[in-house]
């Protein structure tokens, strides 16, 4: 255990430092473990210590000196510097993922890809250079088609990553990929994946779940039942994880020993299978796991060992963080470690325990997924927060096919590599098994509460991992009931004599049991208390949020104690949904998209989620709605188109005043250069009976040129000035200041995405704005904000 902790922590700081300073460390620390060493040959105080040190300081030397050459390449040649300078590079980049669909751009909408590789060789201001630099590429839809080992040639800009990142940066390429396919048997692996994923989508109808489960192959998943896993806590079947190499491997050793074959032939045996399973699937780190797990396992047997599961996880935790230190950060592998350490240090207690209230089989099947569950919960809560009602149950139901769909999945790979044919009945086999796993997860994620709301962040991490904690205590330390009784003779009976007790645990230990059972119930009224209510909650009083939700703009104007005027709905349905929730809107009297760029309108779904949308208007340089907005409003109201004059009013002027807009721009039948400058500016005026009305300039992604237009179009709004203007773009450079040092306002409000990577807002707008006294306020720094109007005030609150 030192020595798997040890070998975490080094690999978590040395990838954070630069190659000179992880080489300082790698000598610093093998001086160490050389003195401590020696002091092992002493004795009294020194040899106890040494013995205690030597271990863990040899561990970290382990890591942190291949680290330190691994950095050494990343960074060498000008990489590092057109990184730092953010440079324009033609590059070649070997792939070493297949291309994956990430979220949309969110000024045109259109599918971005990402693709890993490796930078081998480009240009740099017309001069060659080699490289071995880890890079993530960003590309337009021309890249879908990149799969693993291609070499690609394409053109695009140096960004910087966070340090400790696996990349050393990131390529957001500018041009089309110029593909290199490899050639050779180094092509096998890919086209058998291939072969299988076209013949499985052609037999089954299992929404292309048993690619995932074989091969880890995704990309023929159909999207809700994507949806459906995830919300049943069934996502790790939609992939190949550790459990693949275990049922592989024992399926070849104990077939091999079932023919006759040898304990050590059959081992080789599995270990070529298990070799092949991997390059078939690629080396993912819940597999890398698993595969050098059972290798080592196997060793260990065959030498007398036997069975020593968490020395085996602990030692594969060492060698892997030895070779590849940026596992350390990788989800994936942290949460197949929590599975296995489950699985080894708890599943056998709580089977044990289960199996007093049911047949022990059925307590073993309850009880992995139980296990599996507690110890991933806390790593699970950075990703999804959110707890999955029905996640055992559906494991449970789920789990006896799992062995046969990837044993018979893998048969029919292996056919086809002979004859395409006769696989046919084994993928039929194998799709029969992903379709019960599907109607699995389609059924319980239908079932009411499926999902429950959870803390997210830090305080979600250490308030689950409080709970799981708990539990595993309470049940592993928790009072045993005895039900053998020893007579005078030795026997043991089954029950009580007559006029005699049944024997009880010890006191002490049912102390130690009752204060465990009562931290579980401290833990679960903390969650309540934290989770409640589920539903929505009243900020208390403001009058416009700027809601925060990434790159992109939504803000609300309140018009009533449940309703608002929202303009804009950020790119992301889930993120315009939670803040209109925590602002406990019901109903939204109009909804206005500026302009139809995505990180504008690609949430609107989320608006309409249990409230009422009366009217929506936008504003467009093109002909046509996207099918996202159509879709959204087809339940609601038809869109309508603004120009500039239009008005409308709202409020009954109580305590929320009375709210007023006026279209100022676009004018109607003037052309738009650009999508941006057609972004509709509302004029909002808010007035209410205890301060002076209150005017705000919505401006959508108004670029400059435009702005000078809409001030010598609007006279009268230079000459009233406002008190609240909602600076352009996301405070890029290119909306300028002129609005700002015309109306004079008294806040300024920004929406932009915390370590968003085009640098908004710029520090030219942001500076300008703080040089004419204006206040900000950002949602990159403050996350969601409101604005209240109290007496002749406007206080900003997080």
């Amino acid at each position: 255990m030192p020595a798997a902790a040890t070998a975490w922590f080094t690999a978590a700081g040395v990838t954070r430092l630069d190659a000179s300073f992880a080489l300082l460390g790698a000598v610093v620390l093998a001086t160490l473990a050389l003195c401590s060493a020696l002091g092992c040959l002493a004795s009294g105080t020194v040899r106890r210590v040494a013995v205690l040190c030597v271990v863990p300081l040899a561990i970290a030397t382990l890591v942190c000196a291949p680290a330190s050459a691994s950095l050494a390449a990343r960074t060498a040649g000008p990489v590092s510097t057109a990184v730092q300078e953010q440079s324009t590079v033609t590059a070649v980049v070997h792939a070493t993922s297949d291309a994956t669909m990430i979220s949309s751009d969110r000024f045109t909408g259109s599918s971005r890809f990402l693709v890993e590789g490796t930078l081998t060789a480009g240009t740099l201001d017309g001069v060659r250079f080699t490289a071995r630099t880890p890079v993530v590429v960003i590309g337009p839809e021309t890249w879908q088609s990149v799969a693993s080992s291609d070499s690609v040639r394409t053109a695009g800009r140096l960004l910087p990553t966070k340090p400790g990142d696996r990349a050393a940066a990131l390529l957001i390429a500018a041009t089309s990929p110029h593909v290199t396919s490899p050639a050779g048997w180094t092509t096998v692996p890919a086209e058998l994946r291939s072969d299988f994923s076209q013949l499985s989508s052609r037999l089954t109808g299992e929404g292309g779940l048993l690619p995932g489960m074989v091969i880890g192959d995704r990309s023929t998943l159909d999207e809700n039942l994507e949806a459906d896993m995830q919300t049943t806590g069934m996502t790790h079947l939609t992939a190949v994880s550790g459990a693949n190499c275990s049922y592989l491997l024992a399926f070849v050793f104990l077939g091999a020993r079932a023919l006759r074959l040898p304990r050590l032939p059959s081992a080789v045996l599995g270990i070529l299978a298990l070799i092949g399973f991997v390059i078939l699937v690629r080396p993912e780190p819940s597999v890398l796991r698993a595969a050098l797990m059972g290798g080592i396992g196997v060793a260990a047997v065959l030498s007398g060992r036997g069975k020593v599961p968490l020395a085996l996880l602990l030692l594969t935790v060492v060698v892997l963080l030895t070779i590849d230190p940026w596992l350390h950060a990788s989800f994936a592998f942290m949460l197949s470690v929590a599975a296995a350490a489950g699985l080894i240090l708890f599943g056998p207690v709580l089977a044990s325990r289960l199996s007093r209230f049911m047949p022990l089989l059925i307590a073993q099947l309850v009880a992995v997924p139980v296990a599996a569950q507690l110890f991933c919960a806390p790593i699970l809560t950075l990703l999804q927060p959110g707890l999955a009602l029905y996640s055992v149950p559906a494991n449970i139901a789920a789990s006896p096919v799992v062995p046969i769909v990837t044993i018979v999945g893998m048969a029919a790979v292996a056919l086809i590599a002979v004859a395409e044919p006769l696989a046919v009945p084994l993928v039929l086999v194998a799709g029969s098994g992903t379709a019960w796993v599907g109607a699995v997860a389609t059924f319980f994620s239908s079932a009411p509460g499926a999902t429950l709301p959870w803390l997210g962040g830090p305080a979600g991490v250490i308030l689950t991992g409080i709970l799981s904690a708990t539990i595993v205590a309470a049940v592993m330390f928790g009072p045993r009931r005895r039900t053998l009784l020893r007579g005078a003779g030795g026997s043991v009976t089954p029950n009580p004599l007559p006029g005699h007790h049944r024997s009880k645990a010890p006191s002490g230990q049912r102390r130690i049991g009752a204060l465990l059972w009562l931290a579980v119930g401290c833990a679960a009224g903390l969650a309540a208390v934290a989770l409640w209510p589920p539903g929505r909650h009243d900020s208390g009083m403001w009058h416009i949020a700027s809601c925060d939700v990434g790159q992109g703009d939504a803000f609300a104007v309140r018009t009533g104690e449940r309703s608002v005027i929202l303009i804009d709905t950020g790119p992301e349905p889930d993120a315009v949904d939670a803040c209109l929730d925590r602002l406990a809107v019901d109903t939204v009297e109009l909804l206005v998209l500026t302009h139809l760029h995505a990180d504008h309108y690609g949430g609107i779904e989320g608006v309409p989620r249990d409230r009422t949308v009366k009217r929506i208007l936008y504003s467009s340089s093109e002909p046509a709605l996207p099918a996202t907005v159509t879709g959204a409003a087809a339940q609601q109201t038809p869109p309508e188109r603004l120009s500039a004059g239009m008005t409308g009013e709202h409020g009954d002027g109580g305590s929320y005043g009375r709210v007023s807009w006026t279209v100022l721009w676009p004018e109607a039948g003037a052309p738009a250069d650009s999508e941006n400058n057609s972004s509709a500016v509302l004029d909002v005026v808010i007035e209410t009976d205890s301060a002076p009305a209150v005017a705000i300039l919505l401006t959508g992604d108004l670029e400059e040129d435009a702005a000078r237009a809409l001030l010598s179009a609007s006279p009268g709004l230079g000459e009233r000035g406002i008190q609240i203007l909602k600076v352009a773009h996301h405070g890029a450079r290119n909306g300028g200041l002129d609005l700002a040092h015309s109306l004079k306002p008294r806040l300024a409000m920004i929406s932009a995405g915390r370590d968003n990577d085009y640098g908004h807002p710029h520090p030219t707008i942001t500076a300008g704005l703080a040089a004419a006294g204006i206040t900000v306020a950002r949602t990159d720094e403050l996350g969601t904000f409101l604005v209240s109007i109290e007496d002749n005030s406007l206080r900003v609150h997080r």
